[in-house]
């Protein structure tokens, strides 16, 4: 914990020019006043006022781009000292706190979610090249190789495989079960490159081989099974529903321009669907893609589409979704009520949609603000 003390001493003297910074993102502004502690702690005011590792994992990265410093190195203690017992990077974060039965506020539930560690991971190595501060880059790898141990597998001909937690993913008859969300291809292509003797290449490669079984209907679904032999189901308990997971494939989808030929290719029918009911249907069926329900769309699936249908040059669509990302965002500084999902999907589709940073090819984060740098 020392070296986090250290950090946020420093911080601390630079609070004037990161609050600076952070303003220069008045989405980020207002997430943070709204769902981020003074003590580093990312609510979930929708849901118990719990917190889970992607709160605090997606609010490193949305720090990081706003070259947000003092509150990264806030919310990286807080993560730290609650989610892993201080020992974050040798040990990964229980991805659940909260009230619990007793009426105490602690961790629920201490299993990992693979997606927030790898989130974590990127950002933490992100942050100690852009920021050049070493300790950042030592906390990444060390969760880089708990991940290795502990979240991927080896599994017949489905090859490398993620799971989403350490624990209670690896199913009876040499099953797994998956979250295609899970995979930003970016990351993975970063990951490779740090990491070049770890998993993160086969990791891209098995999924862009399952793409054409997950993806067989033109839409995403929330969680797939996987056999040794390769072959993909529908998940045995929630059935081939894709919704609130599932609409980050379409995120990162259109943010990976090295992946976006095979996957924009069988995800555009959900662009279809888009144009049809006029927003992204909340629910879809991933086995026929039909809409399951589409009579409300959160504000938050407008945000998370713009990359996508960017990148399928759908301009018409683009616009749509702008505006309702633009209406929601008009309601919440008119005190309407917003929710922490919604702000966060928000949050990375706009933010890219904006130019406020880019992946390169190699999936290095090109924030806006390390380019004005660069430019002086």
């Amino acid at each position: 914990m020392r070296w986090i003390r250290a950090m946020v001493l420093v911080a601390a003297s630079t609070m004037a020019a990161d609050a600076m910074a952070a303003a220069e993102w008045p989405a980020w502004q207002r997430f943070a006043d709204r769902f981020v502690q003074a003590d580093g702690r990312v609510v979930d005011l929708t849901f118990e006022a719990k917190s889970t590792s992607e709160g605090q994992s997606y609010g490193l990265f949305f720090a990081l781009v706003a070259n947000d410093r003092a509150r990264f190195d806030t919310m990286l203690k807080w993560t730290s000292r609650e989610l892993a017992g201080g020992r974050l990077g040798p040990r990964l974060p229980a991805w659940h706190w909260g009230r619990r039965a007793d009426g105490s506020w602690g961790v629920k539930d201490p299993n990992a979610a693979a997606d927030a560690d790898l989130w974590l991971a990127y950002t933490l190595l992100e942050a100690g090249r852009l920021w050049q501060e070493p300790a950042y880059s030592t906390i990444g790898r060390e969760l880089l190789e708990q991940v290795r141990q502990l979240e991927v597998v080896r599994h017949g001909k489905a090859e490398h495989q993620l799971l989403p937690g350490p624990y209670g993913f690896v199913l009876d008859g040499g099953r797994l079960r998956i979250n295609p969300s899970y995979l930003p291809g970016f990351q993975l292509i970063y990951l490779a490159e740090v990491d070049p003797d770890g998993p993160w290449r086969a990791l891209r490669e098995s999924y862009l081989a399952l793409a054409p079984q997950l993806f067989a209907a033109g839409v995403a679904p929330d969680m797939s099974i996987v056999d040794a032999r390769g072959r993909v189901r529908p998940d045995s308990e929630r059935g081939p529903v894709g919704s609130y997971d599932a609409i980050r494939v379409y995120l990162w989808a259109g943010m990976t321009p090295a992946d976006s030929a095979l996957l924009l290719r069988l995800l555009k029918p959900f662009a279809q669907l888009i144009d049809v009911h006029g927003a992204p249907p909340e629910q879809v069926d991933a086995r026929t893609g039909a809409v399951l329900r589409a009579e409300y769309s959160p504000s938050g699936f407008a945000g998370a589409v713009l990359p996508f249908l960017d990148a399928l040059g759908e301009t018409r669509l683009l616009a749509a979704q702008r505006a309702r990302v633009a209406e929601a965002q008009r309601r919440g500084r008119a005190g309407a009520a917003t929710n922490y999902y919604d702000d966060a999907l928000i949050l990375f589709g706009q933010g890219w949609d904006e130019h406020r940073y880019r992946f390169d090819a190699r999936g290095r984060l090109q924030p806006h603000w390390a380019a004005a740098i660069a430019a002086r």
